[in-house]
């Protein structure tokens, strides 16, 4: 489906701002920190790289920024669980048509969980079927 198809008005998030974003999950930092966090992990983006992914960030709604002192200050405003569910419902709704139970199967028959997995998604479930 195109993107001029789509009705949603969901807008994904690019390797580079989930880097980003991997650091504001942790701790609210300004894009000095960003920066030297950033460096660490591997990638060396220039200050500026930093103040443009902490841009697009904020336009799509994923970060807020709140003046302190001289600095800016961003944090999450979601969290990585809610970041999954946005992405699985846009995949859901581009690829079937809404439905999750495709994108479930495909994963339970592709891939591999662990026993501390599995039950976990059984307790899941069961709590799903309870409500």
């Amino acid at each position: 489906m195109s993107k001029a198809r789509r009705t949603n008005s969901f807008k994904g998030v690019s390797d580079a701002e989930l880097s980003v974003l991997d650091i504001l999950w942790k701790a609210p930092a300004g894009p000095n920190e960003l920066q030297e966090k950033l460096a660490k992990k591997g990638p060396n983006w220039a200050y500026t790289t930093v103040q443009t992914l902490l841009h697009r960030l904020l336009e799509k709604g994923y970060v807020k920024r709140k003046r302190v002192g001289v600095t800016q200050l961003y944090t999450a405003s979601v969290d990585r669980d809610e970041l999954v569910a946005r992405h699985v419902s846009d995949l859901a709704q581009r690829l079937c048509q809404g439905a999750m139970s495709p994108l479930l199967s495909s994963l339970v028959k592709t891939k591999r969980f662990s026993k501390t997995e599995l039950a976990r998604f059984r307790q899941i479930l069961d709590e799903a079927e309870g409500s």
